[in-house]
C-alpha cells in the first residue's frame, strides 16, 4: 500500500498526461442527470457555469490544485456537511461516496459512483439527532448551506447567489476526480479491499466520529 500512496502523490504533483479535462471524468452525461436533479429541488440552472468555469478544465492542475475554488468554499463546504453524517438509528454514521471517507461499497467505475452518490445526495433520507431526545429526518443535499460573500469575499455575487448547485456540482466533480484517481492508479479490488478493512476495524472499535474520516 506504500507504494500506493507514492503514486497517489505522484498523480498529483506531476500529472502529466493524466491531467485530463473535467469533462472527461465527470462527463456532460453526468452533469445532465446532476442538473435534473437540482432543478428538481427548485434550484436555479447552472449550465452556464458548467460550461464557462468547469468542464475543460484540468482536472489536476486548474480544478484540484485552483486555490480560488478553496477559498470559495466550493469544494471544502459540501464535503465538510456530507462528508459523514452521525444518525440517530445506526452506531455507524452514513457515508458520503467518495474516497476520503469510510464507504466500504463498491466503487469500482464512474458509473457505479454517480449512481450511489446521486442517490445518497438526493433520494436517501438520514435522521439526525438535534439535541439528546430529538432528531430531524432530512436528505444530504438540504444539509448545504448556502455560501455568503460576506464571510467569504472571494466568492463572486454570482456563485453566491447559485452557491447550492454551484458547490454540490464542485463537490461532485471533486468525489469523481478522486474515484477515477484511485481507479487509474491501483486495481480497483487492491485498494478498495485495503480500506474495506479499515472500516471492519473501526467498526470494531465502534469509533468517534472524527475517526471515521481519511
Amino acid at each position: 500500500m506504500k507504494r500506493s500512496w507514492v503514486d497517489v502523490e505522484k498523480f498529483l504533483e506531476e500529472p502529466g498526461e493524466r491531467d485530463i479535462a473535467v469533462k472527461d471524468v465527470f462527463k456532460p452525461k453526468e452533469f445532465e442527470k446532476l442538473k435534473a436533479k437540482m432543478a428538481e429541488v427548485g434550484w436555479p440552472d447552472i449550465t452556464d457555469y458548467w460550461k464557462k468555469e468547469l468542464k475543460n478544465r484540468k482536472i489536476i492542475s486548474e480544478f484540484m490544485k485552483d486555490p480560488l475554488l478553496g477559498s470559495k468554499r466550493l469544494i471544502s463546504m459540501p464535503d465538510r456537511v456530507t462528508n459523514t453524517i452521525n444518525v440517530v438509528d445506526s452506531d455507524e454514521p452514513v457515508c458520503r461516496p467518495t474516497v476520503i471517507n469510510m464507504y466500504s461499497e463498491d466503487l469500482s467505475n464512474l458509473d457505479t459512483w454517480f449512481d450511489k452518490w446521486i442517490t445518497f445526495m438526493f433520494e436517501d433520507s438520514v435522521r439526525i439527532p438535534i439535541s439528546e431526545t430529538e432528531f430531524e429526518e432530512t436528505v444530504p443535499y438540504k444539509m448545504l448551506q448556502p455560501i455568503s460573500k460576506a464571510k467569504y469575499p472571494d466568492i463572486t455575487e454570482d456563485e453566491a447567489a447559485r452557491s447550492l448547485p454551484i458547490q454540490t456540482l464542485c463537490g461532485a466533480i471533486f468525489d469523481a476526480i478522486l474515484v477515477h484517481m484511485m481507479n487509474t492508479i491501483v486495481e480497483p479490488p487492491v485498494w478498495q479491499g485495503l480500506k474495506k478493512k479499515m472500516v471492519e476495524n473501526l467498526n470494531k472499535q465502534k469509533g468517534t466520529p472524527t475517526q471515521w474520516r481519511f
